[in-house]
């Protein structure tokens, strides 16, 4: 008898202790499904974001991009030297062009030509600007030093920093504030501002001089009809 009652007893602890097995089992075994799920989720949000930052152009994987090349000075400045019609055309100070500059756009000059300029439309030569050759332009403003002559289709102003070394002629209007070692003739008006100096003949249908202003030559006053072909030349059978 007592020995199938410890039996029993025996019986019903070893159940207990299964039991117990059995839960601590369990117990330990629930937690391995939430951290999947939790590992799953974070794969999936991370995806997310790449895609998100890579969609956005930024905050992605870095993209390796290849080196960048400079052009020389050189050619970057004969090539903001070129004109197109409809376009400005510049060329900066330090640049040296040999030869001749031609144009049918609005040009702006700080650079030295060694050659002519002609264009077609308004030219500004800066204060470092240097033509060496002769410079036509419809109007034309200079604060540089031109060695040739000008002719200028409308207006010409020589500012106070401005050198002409030879003739300038233009055929509305003629306004000197700097030095021009050559003649000056217009159809229209001329001018010499105060500190302005001309040193030669002036030809122009209305003259006049501010205080301050030099005049090393004779003045002649023409009517409008006699300027009309003042730069062109003579008639060959004039005179006869």
């Amino acid at each position: 008898m007592n020995d199938k009652a410890n039996e029993k007893t025996m019986g019903a602890a070893g159940n207990q202790d299964a039991g117990k097995v059995k839960t601590s089992s369990m117990a330990n075994a629930r937690p391995a499904q939430p951290q999947r799920e939790s590992g799953l989720f974070s794969k999936l949000s991370g995806r997310i974001n790449t895609t998100l930052q890579t969609n956005r152009g930024g905050g992605g994987m870095p993209v390796s991009t290849p080196p960048l090349t400079q052009r020389p000075t050189e050619d970057l400045s004969l090539a903001r030297a070129r004109s197109n019609k409809g376009q400005k055309m510049y060329i900066p100070e330090g640049v040296v062009i040999e030869g001749s500059v031609t144009g049918g756009s609005e040009t702006e000059i700080h650079g030295r030509v060694e050659g002519n300029v002609a264009v077609n439309a308004t030219l500004f030569l800066g204060k470092t600007a240097l033509v060496t050759g002769n410079v036509r332009a419809g109007s034309c403003q200079v604060e540089g030093t031109v060695q040739g002559g000008i002719e200028c289709t409308d207006d010409l102003i020589v500012t106070s920093t401005g050198r002409l070394a030879s003739d300038a002629g233009a055929g509305k209007q003629i306004r000197v504030a700097g030095s021009v070692e050559g003649n000056v003739n217009t159809p229209g008006t001329l001018r010499i501002e105060a500190g302005g100096v001309v040193n030669g003949d002036v030809q122009a249908r209305v003259f006049s001089m501010s205080e301050g202003a030099e005049l090393n030559g004779r003045c002649s006053m023409r009517a409008p009809d006699q300027q009309e072909n003042l730069f062109s030349p003579p008639n060959k059978g004039e005179g006869k």
